[in-house]
């Protein structure tokens, strides 16, 4: 019989060249400090463009008080052991569509962190079972754009904002022409 080894990236190294670096996992209330610290040393742009608006530190230290973690999953990305980037899938009260939202520390970025995380939070949505992601960015937030295409969002939006709206495949679904 032949060696079928396969050649190349495989698993995580096909999503970021720092496959060997990054640890993702899920976030709790015990790591509110890191979250809080993570948001902190956003350069004001990113911080801008994550919130859709300027924060304040005390306004970023209000909103991690304020996560209601029973009802938002926040999945992290730990490069040496410092929290780099996040995402939060924020679960609806009612209804099937989830919101998430991204934010990477500029050295880490344009690097597949966002991607990786926000596979694990569509995986995350499938598994409570969201029938839609929503990801809502800047038209400036060319990264975001970008992920939102690569997933097959329909995305609609003014001059301020752009809403992408991804779908959920449900166990034993193929995206089309697949």
């Amino acid at each position: 019989m032949a060696d079928t080894k396969v050649e190349g990236p495989r698993g995580l190294d096909l999503l970021t060249p720092l496959a060997d670096k990054v640890r993702v996992r899920g976030l709790d209330p015990g790591d509110a400090t890191l979250l809080t610290d993570h948001l902190l040393r956003l350069p004001a742009r990113d911080l801008s463009t994550r919130f859709h608006g300027g924060m304040s530190d005390d306004s970023v230290r209000s909103y991690v008080a304020r996560i209601n973690w029973r009802d938002t999953l926040i999945f992290g990305a730990f490069i040496e052991g410092q929290l780099r980037a996040v995402a939060e899938l924020i679960l609806p009260a009612r209804g099937a569509e989830g919101e998430v939202a991204v934010s990477v520390e500029a050295p880490f970025q344009r690097m597949g962190l966002g991607r990786v995380l926000v596979l694990a939070a569509i995986l995350a949505a499938r598994r409570v079972g969201l029938q839609t992601i929503r990801l809502t960015y800047q038209p400036r937030n060319f990264a975001m754009r970008a992920l939102a295409a690569e997933l097959g969002a329909k995305s609609a939006g003014e001059s301020q904002q752009i809403d992408g709206v991804v779908r959920i495949l449900q166990r034993g679904e193929n995206r089309p022409g697949a």
